[in-house]
């Protein structure tokens, strides 16, 4: 998931090191994400779920393994009544659009309490670029570029890496500089 959850939390209590912290809990998290163990992880972290209901980080992680077990319906029903509740806080909307799209669905196949800005890889990005690009003297990392765009987004459909390889097919509107083969240390500027 890519959309972090940011401000003050109503009526939550995060996990901390007094409410059963377990460490062996992350790391069999970690271990089973790593070895993409969808069912494993979705079981998991069910358990855990159910074991701290209000916590909204672990009700995240929760609809995450639904997302990766497929089940995108089960993913929707359980983020839309946290969305609703949440949703100034930029809430599930990562989950919301990545269950749709599961679902062969689009961001418009959603009631929103607030149309999210969802950045894809088309013209509007494009144009996105150009505006951040015309208030630079000089050029910039595409990691820069990248990190200016989407902290402005309520969700990014993309990776660095494609962005980069999609700006890289619109050399007409951008001048490249560095090792062009690779995103890392890659800098870009407007023609």
């Amino acid at each position: 998931m890519r959309q972090a959850v940011g401000g003050k939390r109503k009526n939550l209590k995060p996990l901390s090191m007094k409410d059963d912290y377990d460490i062996e809990y992350w790391e069999q998290d970690s271990s089973l994400y790593e070895k993409e163990d969808w069912k494993g992880l979705l079981k998991l972290r069910k358990e855990f779920v159910i074991k701290h209901p209000n916590d909204l980080n672990n009700q995240e992680r929760y609809i995450e393994a639904l997302i990766l077990n497929k089940k995108y319906n089960e993913a929707i029903n359980c983020v839309t009544p946290l969305y609703d509740k949440y949703y100034e806080k930029g809430f599930g909307v990562g989950q919301i659009v990545e269950a749709l799209a599961g679902l062969g669905k689009t961001e418009n196949d959603f009631n929103w309490k607030i149309k999210p800005k969802i950045l894809k890889l088309n013209k509007d990005i494009l144009e996105i670029c150009i505006q951040q690009l015309k208030t630079k003297k000089e050029p910039v990392t595409i990691n820069e570029l990248y990190c200016d765009i989407i902290i402005d987004s309520d969700y990014t459909m993309f990776e660095e890496d494609s962005f980069f390889y999609f700006l890289k097919t619109n050399k007409d509107l951008f001048d490249f500089t560095g090792d062009i083969e690779f995103c890392l240390g890659t800098k870009i500027k407007l023609r």
